[in-house]
C-alpha cells in the first residue's frame, strides 16, 4: 500500500507548531510555485511559461502524492527539466510533506552541486520566507551536497560512479545517467558500454536499496542509446513515460495514466517555439548532425531507415555470385570471449567483384577462446579461397593468431585507425553508393538480426557486427586503391 505523501491541514498545524496555516499552500500548484520562486533561481531570465512545463509539473505532483512510483522524462536539452525536476520539485514537495527525503544522482558533480545550490537559495530567500518559513525551516545539515529542514526531510546528491550510504529516499531521481561527450568534447552518441551498464548497475543495484518503503523513482533524460537507463527501465511494466521531443511525431505521440497527451497536432511542430524557433532548432540540428538530432532532439536513438548505415542502401541478392568473378575474398573477426562480458565474437566473409562488397556468411556467437578457434577453422574450411583472416590487435586478437598461426595462414593483425563512428563513417560511402551486397533473408535468415544491429549503429547495445563489417570494408578499401596505384603505373 502506498501511504500518503500529503498532510492535511491539521497535519501541519500540528507538526510546525503554528496556530495558522498558509490557507494558500493548498491553492497553489507546483506551477504556481514555480512562477513565484523562478526570479530566485534564473534573475534575469522570464519564466517559461509552456505547456511541457505543466506536463513536467503534473506528473511531479502525481509522483508527490503517490499517484505514480515510477516515471521517465525523455525530453530535449535546454527544456528546464532540471529545474524543474532537481530544484523546484523538492521544495514544493517539502510543503506538502516536510519530512518527505529525497535522493539526486547522475553523471555530473557540477549539475547536483548547481541543482542543490539553487535549491537552498529558494528556502533562504525571502519570498520563501515570507510566504512558507513558518513550515520549512533549514535544518543542520547544510553543505554543498546535502542540506535538510527542521522536520526530517533532507536533499541529497551523489553521482553514478559514487556511494551513498546510511539514507534512505521517498523520491530518488536520476538526472541524465550518462555524458553525451566524446574524449574531444563534441556531442556524440558514442557512449562507452561500460557507462551504459555502470548506470544500470547504480541504478538497480545500488539506488533500490536506497528507497524507502512506498516511494518513487523517477529518470530524466535525453536518449542517447537503445541500451542506457531508460530503455532499460521501459522494458519493465510500471514506468509512466513522459516522452516530448522537439518536433512533434504523430505517430510517437506520447500519452500518459494521468492522463496526458501531447496536445500537438501537426507533423514537426515545435515543443517550445518561443524558446527554440524554427531557425534554432534547424541550427541545432545542423551542429549535432542527423544521428545525434534524432536521439537527443527527438527522444530516438534508433530511428526507423538507420542512422549512419540506411537500410535502403544495400542490394540484396538471391543467389551467390560465381566465385569466379571474385578477386579477392577475407575473413574478418571481431573477438571478445564470453568469460569478459555480453559482447559477442562475430566473423564475417566479405568479398570484392570490382567495387562492389559481398557479404556471404556470418558468425556470431558468445565464445570462449577454444570455441573461437574452432569457429575460425570452421570458416576456413567452408571458405576455402578466404585466404585473408583480418583479426582485431587486441589481447583477444594476439591470443588467437599466436594460437592459430603454425594451423592456418593468412592471418592480418588489424589495428582500428579511429574509434568505432569514424571507421563506420570511412565505410558510409560504399554503402551510400549502392556497392554492399547482402544476401537476401531466403538465403540467410539471420540478415535481418543483422541490418536490425548495423542500420540502429551507433543507438544499438551490440556493435560487434559493425565492428567486423567496417574492418573488412576498410580493408577492402585499401585493397582497391592499391590495385589502382599498379594499374596507373602501368600506363606510365
Amino acid at each position: 500500500m502506498v501511504r500518503p505523501y500529503i498532510f492535511d491541514a491539521e497535519d501541519l498545524i500540528k507538526a510546525t507548531g503554528q496556530v495558522e496555516l498558509d490557507r494558500e499552500l493548498g491553492q497553489r500548484s507546483m506551477r504556481d510555485f514555480m512562477e513565484i520562486v523562478w526570479p530566485i533561481i534564473e534573475p534575469g531570465r522570464p519564466f517559461m511559461s509552456n505547456w511541457h512545463i505543466d506536463a513536467f509539473c503534473d506528473h511531479y505532483e502525481a509522483v508527490i502524492k503517490g499517484e505514480i512510483t515510477r516515471l521517465v522524462v525523455n525530453v530535449p536539452p535546454g527544456c528546464s527539466k532540471s529545474i524543474t525536476t532537481c530544484v523546484a520539485m523538492p521544495i514544493w514537495g517539502w510543503l506538502q510533506r516536510p519530512p518527505m527525503k529525497f535522493i539526486f544522482g547522475g553523471a555530473r558533480e557540477g549539475n547536483i552541486l548547481r541543482d542543490s545550490l539553487k535549491s537552498k537559495m529558494i528556502i533562504e530567500s525571502p519570498i520563501f520566507k515570507s510566504r512558507w518559513g513558518h513550515l520549512v525551516k533549514p535544518g543542520k545539515k547544510w553543505s554543498a551536497w546535502s542540506f535538510s529542514n527542521t522536520m526530517g526531510g533532507f536533499w541529497t546528491g551523489t553521482t553514478v560512479e559514487g556511494t551513498i550510504t546510511g539514507e534512505h529516499a521517498d523520491i530518488q531521481v536520476c538526472d541524465d545517467p550518462t555524458k553525451p561527450l566524446n574524449e574531444s568534447g563534441t556531442n556524440t552518441l558514442s557512449v562507452s558500454q561500460h557507462s551504459l551498464e555502470r548506470a544500470i548497475y547504480w541504478w538497480d543495484q545500488v539506488m533500490t536499496t536506497r528507497l524507502l518503503p512506498g516511494g518513487a523513482r523517477i529518470i530524466i533524460m535525453q536518449r542517447l542509446n537503445e541500451g542506457d537507463l531508460a530503455g532499460h527501465v521501459l522494458q519493465e511494466q510500471g514506468y509512466t513515460h513522459l516522452m516530448l521531443p522537439m518536433e512533434f511525431e504523430p505517430a510517437r505521440k506520447c500519452y500518459t495514466s494521468l492522463p496526458f497527451e501531447d496536445p500537438r497536432t501537426k507533423p514537426n511542430e515545435l515543443l517550445c517555439p518561443d524558446r527554440f524557433d524554427e531557425d534554432h532548432v534547424a541550427s541545432l540540428k545542423k551542429e549535432l548532425g542527423a544521428r545525434e538530432a534524432q536521439a537527443q532532439l527527438q527522444q530516438n536513438p534508433t530511428p526507423a531507415g538507420g542512422t549512419v548505415f540506411l537500410t535502403s542502401w544495400p542490394n540484396y541478392y538471391t543467389k551467390y555470385p560465381s566465385l569466379r568473378d571474385v578477386q579477392v575474398q577475407v575473413q574478418s573477426w571481431d573477438c571478445t570471449f564470453k568469460e569478459e562480458g555480453s559482447s559477442y565474437v562475430v566473423g564475417q566473409v566479405w568479398g570484392a567483384k570490382n567495387e562492389d562488397r559481398y557479404l556471404f556468411d556470418e558468425i556470431r556467437d558468445r565464445l570462449s577462446f577454444t570455441d573461437t578457434c574452432k569457429a575460425i577453422m570452421q570458416m576456413t574450411l567452408k571458405w576455402p579461397k578466404a585466404h585473408i583472416k583480418l583479426v582485431e590487435e587486441k589481447a583477444n586478437g594476439n591470443a588467437i593468431v599466436d594460437h592459430l598461426k603454425n594451423t592456418i595462414p593468412g592471418f592480418r593483425l588489424i589495428t582500428p585507425e579511429g574509434g568505432k563512428t569514424a571507421r563506420a563513417n570511412a565505410v558510409e560511402p560504399i554503402w551510400e553508393g549502392g556497392n554492399v551486397y547482402l544476401p537476401s533473408p531466403s538465403l540467410c535468415p539471420w540478415i535481418t538480426d543483422w541490418m536490425d544491429e548495423v542500420t540502429g549503429f551507433p543507438g544499438r547495445v551490440h556493435d560487434d557486427r559493425v565492428d567486423a563489417m567496417t574492418q573488412a570494408l576498410v580493408y577492402l578499401k585499401k585493397y582497391s586503391l592499391a590495385k589502382l596505384r599498379r594499374a596507373m603505373e602501368n600506363m606510365r
